[in-house]
């Protein structure tokens, strides 16, 4: 039996994300998985979405500090108190003190791709935990194949360190609509409409799918609706008001803002969409170009970093930087059922390829590894 200290920072965050769901997912079916091991979970405060543990021994070992929790406040925990066989953070920096044997989940290297997309500030603190994670990590796991090539570029880590470990897909929240199946009124008196969800940014190349949808209804006369469910993002907010408020008013008000939203609501959302349109400028994994697969919904993803490895040949992969291929390829499945319903079947079966329990079992077998050959050194 190990003593496995896993890192709650994220799981305590007030909203989840994409980082936040992964963390709060692989945790719970870790537990499920692996009941055997003993877990600690470090964080400064108590989770704020409720954490199955299942039959597993959890304890939590909550230690508030205003600021620099990780480097600080964490770093005191190890260096003051017995430590964990093995710690593993699913996404965050690695404290400076920390037991011998860590493993790091680094989910996208973008930040070095795609500069332009983050803040200076952004950047440096990006970078740094990069270095913490290439220096301290015993191995590393990545959510794609692109993002350990991209590690591979940009660090002198060994390949054979680095293990590629996919998302599943949260099946009580994601699966295919029956032809039966009514929608909330809000949402079913706005179809049909395409729905996109992220934060309103530049790195989701939110701007240009704008352009897309104004195109689609200039153009073809769509009478479909776009929504873009998620909250402003930190850089190119600005730019992305400009470009709805320069569009013509009757096309204006197609543009649904709902804001951030709930995982359950997130799935009414994309469960009764005409297609998710996801043409983000770089993803390290894509999770929700998973979910609409999952749902019965057909993805129109970017033809970049990890979306083709997820979607392959079970959507439409277009050229995220020209809006006429976006604008086409909502045309063609809104005007192609059978497009549609070949995506459709496609999607589904695709899905059935991602597993969170598959992912917790190669976790657990990295962990172990870990343990291992940390107690063999010494």
């Amino acid at each position: 039996m190990l003593h496995i200290g896993l890192d709650g920072s994220r799981i305590a965050k007030d909203k989840y994300t994409g980082t936040e769901n992964y963390s709060h997912t692989i945790y719970e079916y870790l537990f499920r998985v692996a009941p055997h091991h003993r877990y600690t979970i470090y964080a400064p405060k108590m989770p704020s979405k409720p954490l199955d543990t299942g039959r597993a021994k959890v304890d939590y070992r909550i230690i508030p500090f205003p600021r620099l929790w990780t480097q600080v406040r964490l770093s005191l925990e190890f260096a003051t108190k017995p430590q964990p066989d093995i710690f593993f953070v699913p996404s965050h920096t690695i404290p400076l003190v920390h037991p011998k044997g860590v493993v790091n989940t680094v989910h996208d290297l973008g930040f070095e791709r795609f500069p332009e997309y983050y803040s200076t500030v952004e950047r440096l603190y990006q970078r740094l935990g990069l270095r913490q994670a290439t220096h301290a990590s015993n191995r590393l796991i990545t959510v794609s194949q692109a993002t350990k090539d991209d590690i591979l570029r940009f660090t002198k880590y060994p390949a054979d360190r680095i293990h590629v470990i996919h998302h599943g897909v949260d099946r009580e929240q994601f699966f295919p609509a029956l032809s039966t199946d009514v929608p909330p009124k809000k949402i079913g008196a706005l179809r049909p409409y395409f729905y996109s969800i992220g934060r309103l940014e530049a790195k989701k190349n939110t701007i240009r799918l704008i352009q897309a949808f104004r195109s689609l209804k200039e153009r073809f006369h769509s009478p479909h609706k776009l929504v873009l469910a998620g909250k402003p993002g930190q850089h190119g907010y600005a730019a992305i008001q400009t470009a709805l408020e320069q569009l013509p008013p009757a096309i204006r008000q197609d543009v649904i803002l709902p804001g951030y939203v709930s995982d359950h609501d997130h799935g009414i959302w994309l469960r009764f969409a005409e297609a998710l349109v996801f043409p983000s400028g770089f993803e390290g994994f894509g999770l929700p170009a998973l979910e609409a697969m999952a749902s019965g919904v057909p993805a129109i993803v970017s033809n970049n970093s990890s979306l083709p490895e997820i979607v392959g040949d079970a959507g439409l992969l277009v050229n995220e930087t020209k809006a006429d291929a976006i604008t086409d390829a909502m045309r063609r499945i809104a005007e192609d059922p059978r497009l549609r319903s070949s995506l459709v079947r496609l999607g589904i079966e695709r899905a059935k390829q991602f597993s969170w329990e598959a992912a917790a079992r190669k976790t657990i077998g990295v962990l172990a590894l870990v343990a291992k050959e940390t107690h063999a050194a010494n």
